[in-house]
Protein backbone atom coordinates (compact mmCIF):
# COMPACT_ATOMS: atom_id res chain seq x y z
CA UNK A 1 0.00 0.00 0.00
CA UNK A 2 1.28 3.11 -0.62
CA UNK A 3 1.86 5.64 2.37
CA UNK A 4 -0.19 7.85 3.84
CA UNK A 5 1.36 11.19 2.34
CA UNK A 6 1.45 10.02 -0.81
CA UNK A 7 -2.32 8.98 -0.89
CA UNK A 8 -2.90 12.61 0.96
CA UNK A 9 -1.51 14.08 -2.02
CA UNK A 10 -3.53 11.96 -4.42
CA UNK A 11 -6.78 13.19 -2.26
CA UNK A 12 -6.01 16.51 -2.47
CA UNK A 13 -5.29 16.64 -6.06
CA UNK A 14 -8.61 14.46 -6.93
CA UNK A 15 -10.54 16.73 -4.70
CA UNK A 16 -8.98 20.13 -6.17
CA UNK A 17 -9.73 18.79 -9.84
CA UNK A 18 -13.34 18.05 -8.84
CA UNK A 19 -13.77 21.42 -7.03
CA UNK A 20 -12.70 23.24 -9.94
CA UNK A 21 -15.85 24.69 -12.28
CA UNK A 22 -13.51 23.92 -15.54
CA UNK A 23 -12.62 20.51 -15.25
CA UNK A 24 -16.18 19.57 -14.00
CA UNK A 25 -17.48 20.79 -17.13
CA UNK A 26 -14.54 18.67 -19.00
CA UNK A 27 -15.10 15.62 -17.59
CA UNK A 28 -18.67 15.81 -16.47
CA UNK A 29 -20.45 15.10 -13.42
CA UNK A 30 -20.93 11.49 -14.44
CA UNK A 31 -16.54 10.79 -13.89
CA UNK A 32 -17.15 13.61 -11.03
CA UNK A 33 -19.65 10.61 -9.19
CA UNK A 34 -17.43 8.32 -10.02
CA UNK A 35 -14.29 9.93 -8.45
CA UNK A 36 -16.09 11.11 -5.03
CA UNK A 37 -16.41 8.28 -3.08
CA UNK A 38 -13.24 7.01 -4.04
CA UNK A 39 -11.63 10.04 -3.10
CA UNK A 40 -13.67 10.01 0.51
CA UNK A 41 -12.06 6.39 0.87
CA UNK A 42 -8.26 7.63 0.34
CA UNK A 43 -9.05 10.11 2.63
CA UNK A 44 -9.91 7.19 5.17
CA UNK A 45 -7.55 5.17 5.37
CA UNK A 46 -5.08 8.55 5.41
CA UNK A 47 -6.97 9.24 8.49
CA UNK A 48 -6.41 5.94 9.96
CA UNK A 49 -3.19 5.15 9.04
CA UNK A 50 -2.25 8.73 10.68
CA UNK A 51 -4.12 8.24 13.62
CA UNK A 52 -2.43 4.54 14.17
CA UNK A 53 1.32 6.49 13.82
CA UNK A 54 0.13 9.04 16.36
CA UNK A 55 -1.22 6.60 18.67
CA UNK A 56 2.02 4.98 18.19
CA UNK A 57 4.26 7.68 19.16
CA UNK A 58 2.03 9.11 21.66
CA UNK A 59 2.32 5.64 23.22
CA UNK A 60 6.60 5.98 23.57
CA UNK A 61 6.10 9.56 25.03
CA UNK A 62 3.30 8.50 27.58
CA UNK A 63 5.50 5.18 28.63
CA UNK A 64 8.61 7.35 29.12
CA UNK A 65 7.76 10.48 30.10
CA UNK A 66 4.25 9.72 31.55
CA UNK A 67 1.32 12.07 31.48
CA UNK A 68 -2.45 11.70 31.07
CA UNK A 69 -3.61 9.29 28.38
CA UNK A 70 -6.20 10.83 26.23
CA UNK A 71 -9.65 9.66 26.56
CA UNK A 72 -9.81 9.92 22.97
CA UNK A 73 -7.22 6.74 22.70
CA UNK A 74 -8.55 3.30 21.56
CA UNK A 75 -8.99 1.04 25.13
CA UNK A 76 -6.84 -1.18 24.10
CA UNK A 77 -4.06 1.21 23.74
CA UNK A 78 -4.59 3.13 27.32
CA UNK A 79 -4.47 -0.83 28.65
CA UNK A 80 -1.34 -1.69 26.93
CA UNK A 81 0.15 1.67 28.39
CA UNK A 82 -0.98 1.34 31.99
CA UNK A 83 0.40 -2.41 31.74
CA UNK A 84 4.17 -1.22 30.03
CA UNK A 85 4.25 1.61 32.88
CA UNK A 86 3.94 -0.78 35.80
CA UNK A 87 6.96 -2.74 33.60
CA UNK A 88 8.97 0.34 33.16
CA UNK A 89 8.77 1.09 37.56
CA UNK A 90 9.80 -2.43 38.03
CA UNK A 91 12.49 -2.37 35.68
CA UNK A 92 13.98 0.95 37.13
CA UNK A 93 13.88 -0.95 40.45
CA UNK A 94 15.83 -3.70 38.77
CA UNK A 95 18.15 -0.74 37.73
CA UNK A 96 18.22 0.69 40.86
CA UNK A 97 20.02 -2.54 42.48
CA UNK A 98 22.42 -3.23 39.48
CA UNK A 99 23.97 -0.26 38.82
CA UNK A 100 25.60 0.24 42.88
CA UNK A 101 27.41 -2.78 41.67
CA UNK A 102 28.82 -1.38 39.16
CA UNK A 103 32.53 -0.09 39.49
CA UNK A 104 33.83 3.74 38.37
CA UNK A 105 30.97 5.13 38.05
CA UNK A 106 29.30 3.09 35.64
CA UNK A 107 25.72 2.24 34.68
CA UNK A 108 22.84 0.71 32.71
CA UNK A 109 21.27 2.99 29.84
CA UNK A 110 17.96 2.75 31.12
CA UNK A 111 16.53 3.65 28.26
CA UNK A 112 17.94 1.02 26.46
CA UNK A 113 16.85 -1.43 28.60
CA UNK A 114 13.50 0.00 28.25
CA UNK A 115 13.33 0.42 24.64
CA UNK A 116 13.92 -3.17 23.92
CA UNK A 117 11.83 -4.31 26.40
CA UNK A 118 8.74 -1.94 24.73
CA UNK A 119 9.52 -3.25 21.37
CA UNK A 120 9.01 -6.86 22.32
CA UNK A 121 6.94 -6.81 24.64
CA UNK A 122 4.46 -3.67 24.16
CA UNK A 123 0.92 -5.28 23.58
CA UNK A 124 1.10 -8.34 25.32
CA UNK A 125 -0.47 -10.02 27.97
CA UNK A 126 0.48 -8.59 31.31
CA UNK A 127 4.30 -8.07 30.32
CA UNK A 128 4.29 -6.13 33.94
CA UNK A 129 4.10 -10.05 35.39
CA UNK A 130 7.31 -11.09 33.88
CA UNK A 131 10.71 -11.48 35.68
CA UNK A 132 11.69 -8.01 35.37
CA UNK A 133 15.13 -8.60 37.51
CA UNK A 134 16.09 -11.32 35.05
CA UNK A 135 15.80 -9.10 32.43
CA UNK A 136 17.59 -6.97 32.98
CA UNK A 137 20.09 -9.00 34.24
CA UNK A 138 20.30 -9.59 30.30
CA UNK A 139 22.41 -6.40 30.04
CA UNK A 140 24.97 -7.22 32.48
CA UNK A 141 27.85 -9.65 33.64
CA UNK A 142 29.08 -10.28 36.60
CA UNK A 143 32.76 -10.66 37.67
CA UNK A 144 34.63 -11.89 40.94
CA UNK A 145 37.32 -9.74 41.36
CA UNK A 146 39.53 -9.21 43.98
CA UNK A 147 41.00 -6.13 46.14
CA UNK A 148 43.24 -5.58 49.03
CA UNK A 149 41.19 -4.09 52.33
CA UNK A 150 43.58 -2.37 54.77
CA UNK A 151 42.30 -3.56 58.56
CA UNK A 152 42.60 -1.36 61.84
CA UNK A 153 45.51 -3.04 63.07
CA UNK A 154 47.63 -1.92 59.20
CA UNK A 155 47.13 -5.20 57.97
CA UNK A 156 46.00 -5.86 54.86
CA UNK A 157 44.02 -9.18 53.23
CA UNK A 158 42.85 -10.04 49.96
CA UNK A 159 39.08 -10.32 49.67
CA UNK A 160 37.07 -11.10 46.68
CA UNK A 161 33.64 -9.55 45.61
CA UNK A 162 30.82 -9.02 42.49
CA UNK A 163 30.73 -6.48 40.55
CA UNK A 164 28.00 -5.78 37.07
CA UNK A 165 29.89 -5.55 33.82
CA UNK A 166 27.46 -4.06 31.73
CA UNK A 167 27.21 -5.74 28.10
CA UNK A 168 28.73 -3.42 25.58
CA UNK A 169 27.40 -5.86 22.64
CA UNK A 170 23.49 -5.57 21.45
CA UNK A 171 23.73 -8.82 19.77
CA UNK A 172 25.04 -10.52 22.86
CA UNK A 173 22.22 -8.36 24.85
CA UNK A 174 19.78 -9.84 22.44
CA UNK A 175 20.92 -13.56 22.50
CA UNK A 176 20.49 -13.48 26.68
CA UNK A 177 16.64 -12.50 25.84
CA UNK A 178 16.16 -14.97 24.04
CA UNK A 179 17.46 -17.60 25.78
CA UNK A 180 15.31 -15.93 28.74
CA UNK A 181 12.18 -15.58 26.73
CA UNK A 182 12.41 -18.64 24.37
CA UNK A 183 11.20 -16.48 21.83
CA UNK A 184 13.03 -15.63 18.52
CA UNK A 185 14.09 -12.11 18.19
CA UNK A 186 14.44 -11.00 14.13
CA UNK A 187 15.49 -7.79 13.07
CA UNK A 188 12.58 -6.27 12.53
CA UNK A 189 12.39 -6.21 16.19
CA UNK A 190 15.59 -4.76 16.85
CA UNK A 191 14.92 -1.99 14.27
CA UNK A 192 11.89 -1.20 16.51
CA UNK A 193 14.18 -1.37 19.39
CA UNK A 194 16.33 1.02 18.09
CA UNK A 195 13.44 3.37 16.53
CA UNK A 196 11.88 3.76 19.86
CA UNK A 197 15.16 4.24 21.69
CA UNK A 198 15.78 7.26 19.59
CA UNK A 199 12.28 8.84 19.98
CA UNK A 200 12.13 8.54 23.57
CA UNK A 201 15.70 9.93 24.35
CA UNK A 202 15.34 12.33 21.17
CA UNK A 203 12.17 12.42 20.11
CA UNK A 204 13.48 12.29 16.56
CA UNK A 205 13.76 9.09 14.35
CA UNK A 206 16.58 7.11 14.83
CA UNK A 207 19.21 7.25 11.90
CA UNK A 208 19.38 4.33 9.10
CA UNK A 209 22.26 4.95 7.65
CA UNK A 210 26.09 6.02 8.24
CA UNK A 211 29.96 5.51 7.38
CA UNK A 212 30.47 6.35 10.91
CA UNK A 213 33.08 3.84 13.11
CA UNK A 214 31.89 6.03 16.49
CA UNK A 215 30.07 3.42 18.60
CA UNK A 216 31.15 0.40 17.09
CA UNK A 217 29.68 -2.55 19.21
CA UNK A 218 32.33 -5.60 18.06
CA UNK A 219 29.43 -6.82 16.12
CA UNK A 220 30.48 -10.37 14.72
CA UNK A 221 28.74 -10.74 11.10
CA UNK A 222 27.17 -14.36 10.16
CA UNK A 223 29.23 -16.73 8.60
CA UNK A 224 28.19 -16.41 4.48
CA UNK A 225 30.45 -18.88 3.32
CA UNK A 226 27.97 -21.05 2.01
CA UNK A 227 25.77 -18.18 0.05
CA UNK A 228 28.96 -17.26 -2.02
CA UNK A 229 28.34 -17.64 -5.79
CA UNK A 230 31.21 -18.01 -9.03
CA UNK A 231 29.66 -14.89 -10.71
CA UNK A 232 31.32 -13.50 -13.95
CA UNK A 233 32.39 -10.12 -13.78
CA UNK A 234 31.21 -7.81 -16.49
CA UNK A 235 30.89 -4.64 -18.56
CA UNK A 236 28.22 -3.43 -16.40
CA UNK A 237 30.38 -3.28 -13.28
CA UNK A 238 32.67 -0.44 -15.38
CA UNK A 239 29.44 1.11 -16.35
CA UNK A 240 28.33 0.99 -12.55
CA UNK A 241 31.34 2.87 -11.67
CA UNK A 242 31.20 5.28 -14.51
CA UNK A 243 27.76 6.22 -13.23
CA UNK A 244 29.12 6.61 -9.60
CA UNK A 245 31.80 9.11 -10.19
CA UNK A 246 29.44 11.10 -12.23
CA UNK A 247 27.66 11.91 -9.20
CA UNK A 248 31.26 12.95 -7.45
CA UNK A 249 30.65 15.87 -5.44
CA UNK A 250 26.72 15.50 -4.72
CA UNK A 251 25.78 16.74 -1.67
CA UNK A 252 24.92 13.76 1.25
CA UNK A 253 21.50 13.93 3.20
CA UNK A 254 19.33 11.11 4.07
CA UNK A 255 16.49 13.21 4.21
CA UNK A 256 16.80 14.54 1.03
CA UNK A 257 17.63 11.91 -1.22
CA UNK A 258 16.85 12.54 -4.78
CA UNK A 259 15.99 15.86 -4.62
CA UNK A 260 18.34 17.35 -6.87
CA UNK A 261 21.63 16.35 -6.16
CA UNK A 262 21.13 15.03 -3.24
CA UNK A 263 22.18 11.63 -2.20
CA UNK A 264 22.72 8.99 0.46
CA UNK A 265 24.83 5.63 0.33
CA UNK A 266 21.78 3.73 -0.17
CA UNK A 267 19.96 5.98 -3.08
CA UNK A 268 23.84 6.26 -4.90
CA UNK A 269 23.67 2.45 -5.53
CA UNK A 270 19.62 2.28 -6.67
CA UNK A 271 20.26 5.43 -8.74
CA UNK A 272 23.22 3.92 -9.97
CA UNK A 273 21.88 0.03 -11.25
CA UNK A 274 18.29 1.96 -11.97
CA UNK A 275 20.53 3.12 -15.20
CA UNK A 276 21.65 -0.07 -15.91
CA UNK A 277 17.98 -1.42 -16.11
CA UNK A 278 18.40 -3.05 -12.30
CA UNK A 279 15.83 -2.53 -10.07
CA UNK A 280 17.19 -2.98 -6.07
CA UNK A 281 15.64 -2.03 -3.02
CA UNK A 282 16.52 1.80 -1.33
CA UNK A 283 18.27 1.10 2.03
CA UNK A 284 21.56 -0.64 2.39
CA UNK A 285 20.27 -3.41 4.56
CA UNK A 286 17.90 -3.97 2.04
CA UNK A 287 20.11 -4.28 -0.34
CA UNK A 288 22.20 -6.85 1.09
CA UNK A 289 19.53 -8.71 2.04
CA UNK A 290 19.05 -8.37 -1.74
CA UNK A 291 21.92 -9.77 -2.68
CA UNK A 292 21.94 -12.91 -0.58
CA UNK A 293 17.87 -14.00 -1.29
CA UNK A 294 19.24 -13.80 -4.76
CA UNK A 295 22.21 -15.45 -4.88
CA UNK A 296 24.51 -12.54 -5.74
CA UNK A 297 26.78 -12.63 -2.92
CA UNK A 298 30.52 -12.76 -3.79
CA UNK A 299 33.52 -13.08 -1.29
CA UNK A 300 36.08 -10.26 -1.03
CA UNK A 301 38.70 -12.40 -2.41
CA UNK A 302 36.59 -12.06 -6.27
CA UNK A 303 35.46 -8.04 -5.69
CA UNK A 304 35.51 -6.35 -8.94
CA UNK A 305 34.08 -2.64 -10.46
CA UNK A 306 30.77 -2.08 -9.81
CA UNK A 307 30.14 -4.97 -7.05
CA UNK A 308 29.12 -3.94 -3.77
CA UNK A 309 30.64 -3.85 -0.15
CA UNK A 310 28.45 -3.45 2.49
CA UNK A 311 29.50 -2.11 6.22
CA UNK A 312 28.12 -2.83 9.53
CA UNK A 313 29.15 0.17 11.76
CA UNK A 314 27.10 -0.28 14.52
CA UNK A 315 24.31 -2.22 15.22
CA UNK A 316 21.17 -0.79 14.00
CA UNK A 317 19.02 -3.95 13.86
CA UNK A 318 18.64 -4.35 10.33
CA UNK A 319 19.70 -7.24 8.41
CA UNK A 320 23.45 -7.87 9.45
CA UNK A 321 23.16 -4.79 11.27
CA UNK A 322 24.46 -3.23 7.70
CA UNK A 323 24.43 0.54 7.92
CA UNK A 324 26.26 1.78 4.73
CA UNK A 325 27.01 0.48 1.32
CA UNK A 326 29.70 1.78 -1.63
CA UNK A 327 30.85 1.06 -5.41
CA UNK A 328 34.05 -1.16 -5.60
CA UNK A 329 35.93 1.09 -8.09
CA UNK A 330 38.86 -1.35 -8.51
CA UNK A 331 42.58 -1.05 -7.42
CA UNK A 332 40.94 -1.03 -3.54
CA UNK A 333 39.28 2.15 -4.08
CA UNK A 334 35.60 2.47 -3.64
CA UNK A 335 32.86 5.35 -4.69
CA UNK A 336 30.35 5.95 -2.38
CA UNK A 337 27.74 8.74 -0.35
CA UNK A 338 29.63 9.18 2.61
CA UNK A 339 27.65 10.75 5.83
CA UNK A 340 30.99 11.70 7.45
CA UNK A 341 32.23 13.67 4.45
CA UNK A 342 29.14 14.85 3.72
CA UNK A 343 29.34 14.17 -0.53
CA UNK A 344 29.72 11.81 -2.65
CA UNK A 345 34.17 10.37 -2.98
CA UNK A 346 36.09 8.02 -4.51
CA UNK A 347 38.54 7.23 -1.48
CA UNK A 348 40.42 3.88 -0.56
CA UNK A 349 38.41 1.12 0.47
CA UNK A 350 38.21 1.64 4.28
CA UNK A 351 37.51 -0.13 7.63
CA UNK A 352 38.34 -3.63 6.26
CA UNK A 353 37.24 -5.20 9.70
CA UNK A 354 33.55 -3.86 9.41
CA UNK A 355 33.09 -4.96 5.84
CA UNK A 356 30.30 -8.21 6.29
CA UNK A 357 29.15 -8.06 3.00
CA UNK A 358 30.01 -8.06 -0.81
CA UNK A 359 27.80 -8.53 -3.79
CA UNK A 360 27.20 -7.80 -7.50
CA UNK A 361 24.11 -7.31 -8.59
CA UNK A 362 23.96 -7.48 -12.08
CA UNK A 363 25.44 -11.13 -11.51
CA UNK A 364 21.83 -12.76 -12.09
CA UNK A 365 21.05 -9.51 -14.65
CA UNK A 366 17.16 -9.40 -13.09
CA UNK A 367 15.61 -6.44 -14.84
CA UNK A 368 12.39 -4.82 -14.03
Amino acid sequence: MADPATLTAIAKAAAAALSDERIRKTIGWTIAAILSPFILIIVLICSLLSGTSNHNNTAVELCFHGGVIPGSMPADYREYIGDMRHSFTLIDGAIETVNPQMEDGGSLDDYRVKAIFYSLFFGSESPSRMEHRKYVDCFVTYEERTRTVEHDDGTTSEETYIVAVSIKSLPQVYNNIRDLFDRVINYEDQANANEIYYRALYGTGAPIEDDDSTLWEDWTPEQLVDFYSDLPAGEMGTEAVRLGFSRLGDPYSQARRGQGNYTDCSYLVQWVYKKLGINIPGTAAAQGKYCVDNGLVIPKSNLAPGDLVFWSHKPNGRFMNITHVGIYAGEGKVVDASSSKGKVVYRNLFDSDKQVLYGRPYGSAKKP
